[in-house]
């Protein structure tokens, strides 16, 4: 196994373990500590985008000190050290304080994407780009079904012993990339001879911010639906059950997985040109509007057009972040990204507890379709040059105009 598939198997696990509870977050409060408060929720969610927003930037500057799976090796251990302690917690304010520093720790596994990203060439990026795409859409799968299974089975709290144990495979897994001589350094030895970060200034990377706008919607109208989903499906489905509820949640990852395979079935270019991103925010739109419908079919179409539409986007997404950055610079600027679509998840948070106490259970849909028709006007202001086919990019700028350019 080569040091690209152990980091995108460490990703899978990763992203099971953030999607084992994810849709199941109002049952499980409510059978284990006895609060059934949407607000409630919806706050819980939000603190932990916050959570990662605050400690990301960090771990990108340990990042520039001390190779990636050194941390990682220790990170995913005390992340689940402290899954296992959340187990036992006794009360909700205990519950709290454990989980958010085991999420603190988890996410550290970001730092998964910048590496790998500069140890692929520039001809082998964009099929790693959507290879990982694609594995975390597989890892919220088997995370969304699993947890249902888990629930009925075993309770809530089985979910909390799952997590704890993909932290501790990934901590495997860096120790055996680290021992097995597999780990390609990407830190000079020489202090010297390390770049020194750029400053980020908002003149000299207005791309990146508006991409970042468009992102920060994107995430907003993407995270809204997931909460109150499983509640959402039990009001208008008489297919019952947390594992028939979970695998609905699961069908935009499901589609998502048939694009990739599809894909490689055609043998089409690994090519994602981002001039699509805007006929796949409409459809993604279009796909949270259908879903709002009170009708078992037509939400299954709505989430097989968003599945679509998600997979695209992410991948069209990561190759133009990639395109106005540089291999230097695509840790700090992952990392402000990373901060614009956790807000985007926090503001989703808070809004979809007070939209489903207010107005039900439907109006996340109404208002998720809405943020990706923003979504989509925004990005056709910033990068108006990226549509037309055959014309000059402005996501591939001319060398010599790029703020990224050598001061000759």
């Amino acid at each position: 196994m080569r040091l690209k598939h152990g980091l995108i198997l460490m990703t899978l696990f990763a992203v099971i373990s953030d999607a084992l509870l994810i849709p199941f977050y109002p049952q499980f409060f409510a059978e284990r500590y006895g609060e059934a408060s949407p607000w409630h929720v919806g706050a819980y969610v939000a603190f932990i985008s916050i959570t990662v927003m605050c400690v990301f930037p960090l771990w990108v500057r340990v990042a520039r000190r001390v190779e990636t799976l050194h941390i990682l090796q220790y990170t995913q251990g005390i992340a689940a050290a402290l899954c296992l302690a959340s187990y036992w917690a006794p009360d909700l304010v205990s519950y709290w304080g454990l989980s958010m520093a085991m999420f603190a720790f988890k996410s550290s596994y970001l730092l998964n994407f910048p590496y790998l990203m500069r140890t692929e060439s520039d001809e082998t990026r964009g099929g790693t780009i959507g290879l990982l795409s694609v594995t975390a859409h597989l890892g919220v799968v088997l995370g969304a079904v699993a947890g249902g299974a888990v629930i009925e089975h075993w309770g809530v709290r089985g979910c909390v012993l799952l997590m704890a144990l993909a932290d501790v495979v990934q901590m495997g897994l860096c120790t055996w990339l680290i021992r097995s001589r597999r780990m390609v350094p990407v830190l000079a030895e020489d202090a010297e001879e390390r770049t020194a970060p750029r400053r980020f200034s908002l003149t000299g990377h207005t791309a990146i911010l508006k991409l970042a706008v468009v992102m920060l919607l994107f995430d907003f109208g993407a995270a809204l639906v997931r909460p109150f989903f499983s509640l959402y499906w039990s009001s208008i489905s008489e297919a019952g059950g947390e594992v028939v509820a979970g695998a609905a949640f699961a069908v935009p990852k499901i589609v998502a997985v048939c694009a990739l395979l599809i894909h490689r079935w055609l043998t089409l270019p690994e090519q994602h040109p981002t001039r699509r991103t805007l006929a796949n925010l409409m459809l993604g739109a279009v796909g949270l509007g259908l879903q709002a419908v009170p009708d078992m079919a037509t939400l299954l179409i709505g989430r097989v057009l968003l599945g679509w539409a998600l997979y695209q986007l992410v991948i069209n997404f990561d190759v133009q972040l990639y395109q106005l950055s540089t291999p230097d610079d695509f840790g700090r600027d992952y990392g402000v990204i990373n901060i614009f679509q956790n807000c985007g998840v926090l503001l989703a948070s808070f809004t979809a507890g007070s939209l489903v106490a207010t107005l039900g259970l439907r109006a996340p849909f109404i208002v998720a379709c809405v943020a990706f028709l923003l979504a989509a006007a925004l990005w056709l202001w910033s990068f108006p040059k990226a549509r037309p086919a055959g014309h000059a990019s402005a996501l591939n700028p001319n060398p010599e105009d790029s703020s990224h350019a050598p001061v000759a």
